[in-house]
């Protein structure tokens, strides 16, 4: 019976941690300008929240998704937005083997663009030592603030 109970008991600890080990995963948007490939100061105020300032939390992979409007017909230009981007993160210290760049048509993304402004989806993976911690990427209110840069 003891034999038992600690193989039900090993199995249900087993569960927790297999559990705790699963990463979180956050996501941010940053907003280009029409046929542009630079990171304005608003998208450079987002990405400064992708690092976490608690050491409890490890950032385990970053996905960069680069966006073109079809309009703008340039799958180097998604390109080139994503990698600025992971330049940007290096250059405040994430770890470069961590993040990974993707060019995504407009046909491709999940999210709505807004006239000529155009989204970049980054998500985020990341374990925490305490599992009610969570990443939150704090954006700016308003949209039409990334275009007053």
């Amino acid at each position: 019976m003891l034999k038992k109970t600690l193989f039900l008991l090993g199995i249900i600890f087993s569960g927790l941690l297999a559990k705790a080990v699963e990463p979180d995963t956050t996501s941010a948007r940053v907003y280009f300008q029409f046929n542009k490939p630079d990171l304005t100061p608003a998208a450079k105020l987002i990405l400064n929240d992708v690092p976490p300032g608690d050491s409890s939390i490890t950032l385990t992979r970053i996905r960069i998704y680069g966006n073109a409007l079809s309009k703008e017909k340039n799958t180097n230009l998604a390109v080139k937005r994503a990698n600025n981007i992971k330049k940007y993160l290096m250059r405040i210290g994430i770890n470069p083997a961590i993040i990974s760049t993707f060019a995504v048509s407009e046909n491709g993304t999940a999210l709505p663009q807004q006239n000529d402004e155009v989204v970049v989806t980054i998500l985020i993976d990341y374990d925490a030592a305490v599992i009610e911690r969570t990443i939150i990427i704090k954006s700016p209110a308003k949209q039409t603030d990334y275009l007053k840069d």
